[in-house]
């Protein structure tokens, strides 16, 4: 058999993945909303990731 690729092509960076969160998170609020529901949520700290000043 053929070795497989070290990196899944279905691994996110980390801002892609952030996006889709947040993406999500905008989707089910639209849809609690259709629905009378509230959606469970916490708060987050924004942190900063250490190569984000470089």
């Amino acid at each position: 058999m053929a070795k497989t690729a070290k990196t899944s092509r279905l691994t996110l960076t980390p801002k892609a993945l952030q996006k889709a969160l947040e993406q999500s998170a905008q989707q089910a609020q639209k849809l609690a909303d259709a629905f009378g529901v509230k959606v469970p949520f916490t708060k987050t700290a924004k942190t900063k990731t250490p190569n984000a000043s470089r």
